[in-house]
C-alpha cells in the first residue's frame, strides 16, 4: 500500500513529497529556491562580544546569587578563613529547617578538614562520609530493612545510607554565574549519589571558582584533566532544585533529584 503522503517518481526514484517539503522551507525563508550549498559560518561557537566579556568576582557573585535565588535556592556569603564555624554552622541551620537527622556527603578533602562532623553530631545528626566505611556507623531504622533476596539488599551500606539521608553537603568544583549552576565532577569520594539521593542539598563554592560561562567551566575541566583515562565518571550540572513536568506541563519539584537546595559562597 502506497503512502498517502508521499509519491514517487518512477523515472528517478526519488520522493517527490520530500522536494516539495524542502522547497515549502525556502519560500518561507524568503527564497524561490533551496540553496545548492550550505550557507557560510564565518563564527563558530559564541559571538565574540560574548565571549569578551569579563566580570569581576563580586559581579560572578552577585549574578549567581540572583540566578539561584530565583529558581527558589538559597544563598549565603562568608569568608574562605571563616569556614571552619561557617560551613557547620550553616549546615546545622539547614538541619533544624527540615528537621534531618541522617546526612551523607562527599568525602573532599576541603570538606574533611572542616569540624563539620562533630558540629551535626552535637545536634543529634549523624554524617555518612562518601567512602569505604563511611556507613560502619550507620544502623537502618527498624522496619527499613531491604527485603532479603531483593536487588536493593545487595547494594552497598554507603549506598543506601546516602539513599536514608535527608540532605546531601558537597564541595563544588565550579559554578556557573550566568545560569546558576553547579558543577559536580563524580570521582573518588565525590559520588554523585550525594547530589541526587537526599531531598535537599546544600553546596559550598569557593568565589574562585565561579566562572561567568558555562564554556568556562568546560575549558577549566579539560585543563584540570589532560587526560581521558583520568576524566571524573560524570559531569553533574545543577540549576536550583529538580524540576519535572510531564506532557501538560504539570510541574512537579524535587523528584528526580533534591527539590531543596541551599549554597554557600566561601569568599577568597
Amino acid at each position: 500500500m502506497s503512502n498517502p503522503r508521499q509519491s514517487h517518481s518512477p523515472a528517478s526514484g526519488t520522493i517527490a513529497g520530500k522536494d516539495a517539503f524542502i522547497n515549502r522551507l525556502a519560500n518561507r525563508l524568503g527564497r524561490s529556491v533551496p540553496l545548492a550549498q550550505a550557507p557560510a559560518r564565518p563564527v563558530i561557537g559564541v559571538p565574540e562580544h560574548y565571549a569578551a566579556r569579563q566580570t569581576t568576582v563580586q559581579e560572578r557573585i552577585d549574578q549567581f546569587s540572583a540566578n539561584w535565588s530565583a529558581l527558589t535556592g538559597t544563598v549565603w556569603t562568608a569568608r574562605l578563613d571563616a569556614a571552619a564555624e561557617a560551613v557547620p554552622a550553616y549546615a546545622r541551620t539547614v538541619c533544624a529547617e527540615r528537621e534531618i537527622d541522617l546526612v551523607t556527603r562527599w568525602a573532599h578533602p576541603d570538606l574533611d578538614r572542616l569540624p563539620l562532623d562533630d558540629g551535626l553530631a552535637a545536634d543529634g545528626v549523624s554524617v555518612v562520609p562518601w567512602r569505604e566505611g563511611g556507613a560502619a556507623s550507620w544502623t537502618p531504622p527498624s522496619g527499613a530493612a531491604a527485603p532479603e533476596g531483593s536487588v536493593w539488599s545487595t547494594r552497598s551500606p554507603l549506598l543506601r545510607a546516602a539513599e536514608r539521608s535527608r540532605l546531601g553537603i558537597v564541595w563544588a568544583d565550579y559554578a556557573i554565574a550566568n545560569t546558576g549552576t553547579l558543577v559536580l565532577l563524580a570521582h573518588g569520594g565525590n559520588g554523585r549519589s550525594v547530589s541526587l539521593l537526599p531531598d535537599t542539598l546544600f553546596a559550598v563554592i569557593r568565589a574562585s571558582r565561579l566562572v561567568t560561562r558555562m564554556g568556562e567551566a568546560f575549558e577549566a575541566i579539560r585543563a584540570d584533566y589532560p587526560e581521558a583515562t583520568a576524566m571524573p565518571s560524570s559531569v553533574n550540572l545543577i540549576t536550583g532544585p529538580s524540576r519535572s513536568a510531564d506532557i501538560e506541563n504539570d510541574l512537579t519539584i524535587g523528584i528526580h533529584g533534591p527539590g531543596k537546595v541551599y549554597a554557600l559562597i566561601l569568599e577568597d
